[in-house]
């Protein structure tokens, strides 16, 4: 298996380094903040900035560190209109045109792979936003990437030293894109070629084509492309051994994957849902569940918890919260492994608990027709 050479550490849901995760971010950020915001953000604890994960500057407001579920004003900071407007330049690079295609995204993006937000007043063309001017709210959400949030699911990810086609299911901030990170990086590390399609620059955080986040020595990124098309492109191109993509969904995204598979080529994607069950409910998502297209299902709760494994036949491989030193694979009986999605309205069973934990049958879901 693609596992790393050290054993997973426990330090957090997924291991890693919580520690030093983003203790460095205020060093990044610095050269754009006035003198006054310089001095303030380093005037909080050591432990406030480990747990940041947004910086809220707003025009005649107090400034707000948000640190774990706390809420802390920056020393009663209230910035005038004309200061808020000086940092939004200078997170822009003084060049607000060149970066205007960047804020049609809602963020752009900063050294160390930090995002800022802004808002201010939208001007239009031919009903689309072409810029924005005076503005008044700054959003920084502060990069935390975790190097070893993956260490216990690898084992799960790859098999016999080849990724497996893997889809990471969990509802939003739940860790799906940190871990997805990880296992880029980690695949990269051993030698896999690794394409990354990074539509909203949240995978890498590129920089001038740079990635500001580790990604590994064998990736190769095609920032702020579509998901569809950037598979597509990089299958053509590039080779790869497996492909990252980052929230799929769309119909594209599915037809995409279906040509990976077609070439051999692993996909490792991420996707809203807080169940198997819920997925299954969405057409694209079926889809891709009739037709096989992934044969790991990994399940993430909150506050990056794991929750479950299943394997491409919804069989469950794992539960429970990592690390754990090997699968513990619970193969379905015969009259329980399912001709699984192939026909509309064909039932579905997944695994053999029910959800109060009996066991059993854990589901049966009608599977409706695209």
């Amino acid at each position: 298996m693609l596992t790393s050479d050290k054993p997973p550490r426990q330090t957090g849901g997924f291991g890693g380094d919580p520690g030093k995760k983003n203790a460095d971010w205020r060093k990044k950020l610095e050269p754009f903040f006035p003198e006054e915001l310089k001095r303030l953000i380093w005037n909080i604890t050591i432990k406030e900035s480990e747990q940041a994960t947004e910086l809220r500057v707003r025009a005649e407001r107090p400034t707000i560190l948000i640190a774990g579920k706390r809420q802390i004003k920056v020393n009663k900071w209230v910035p005038e209109g004309d200061t808020v407007q000086q940092l939004a330049e200078a997170l822009l690079g003084h060049s607000i045109y060149a970066r205007s295609e960047e804020l049609r995204g809602g963020f752009v993006t900063l050294p160390g792979g930090s995002r800022a937000g802004l808002c201010g007043r939208a001007v239009m063309e031919n009903g689309r936003l072409h810029h924005m001017q005076d503005f008044s709210s700054i959003d920084i959400r502060i990069a935390r990437p975790i190097k070893g949030s993956a260490d216990s699911l690898m084992q799960y990810i790859s098999q016999d030293e080849k990724p497996m086609s893997t889809l990471l299911i969990g509802p939003p901030g739940c860790g799906k894109t940190t871990v997805l990170r990880d296992a880029a990086r980690q695949l990269s590390e051993a030698g896999l070629q690794v394409g990354i399609v990074d539509e909203r620059s949240e995978v890498a955080a590129c920089v001038k084509g740079v990635p500001q986040l580790d990604v590994g020595p064998s990736s190769d990124v095609l920032d702020a492309c579509d998901k569809a098309e950037g598979m597509m492109l990089l299958l053509r191109a590039f080779s790869p051994d497996v492909l990252i993509a980052d929230e799929i969904g769309r119909r594209e995204d599915a037809d995409a994957i279906e040509e990976a598979s077609r070439c051999g080529v692993s996909v490792i994607a991420t996707a809203h849902a807080s169940s198997l069950d819920e997925l299954m409910h969405r057409p694209i998502m079926n889809q891709l569940l009739r037709q096989r297209s992934f044969d790991r299902y990994i399940l993430l709760g909150k506050q990056s918890s794991f929750v479950r494994a299943w394997n491409g036949a919804f069989g469950i491989i794992a539960e429970g919260t990592p690390p754990v030193t090997a699968p513990v694979v619970r193969p379905a009986s015969p009259s329980e492994t399912p001709p699984i999605l192939t026909e509309p309205g064909l039932r579905v069973y997944v695994g053999e608990r029910f959800e109060n934990g009996e066991r059993g049958i854990m589901k049966e879901a009608a599977i409706a027709d695209d």
